[in-house]
């Protein structure tokens, strides 16, 4: 599937493939079974510093605007970080969507 805009368009089990890759890649405890449940802090040892630099891969990764730190001070666990990719990627989507029809409009 692909969008107005040309992107394909990620799945949810697609973006949590990805956002478990990443978040994995970058976990200083990398050992750890990657679920849902996962909790950044405690299963996967990520502090402060480690935070702000995931949310930079994610924002890269997966094409994102800056994700605003109100949104990402309440994540605690994968399933939290999938929630908030998929939630994030679908309002950008119909943002673009919207641009596309107005752009289309003023022809």
């Amino acid at each position: 599937m692909t969008s107005s805009t040309g992107t394909p368009a990620l799945n949810e089990d697609e973006t949590r493939s990805k956002v478990y890759a990443i978040v994995g890649a970058m976990a200083p405890a990398g050992d750890a079974t990657l679920t849902d449940d996962t909790e950044l802090f405690a299963d996967l040892a990520y502090d402060s510093l480690r935070l702000i630099e995931l949310t930079l891969a994610l924002e890269e990764g997966f094409g994102l605007g800056e994700l605003a730190q109100e949104r990402t001070a309440t994540v605690t666990t994968l399933g939290d970080i999938v929630r908030l990719v998929t939630e994030v990627r679908r309002e950008t989507e119909a943002r673009r969507e919207t641009e596309a029809r107005r752009a289309e409009a003023g022809r």
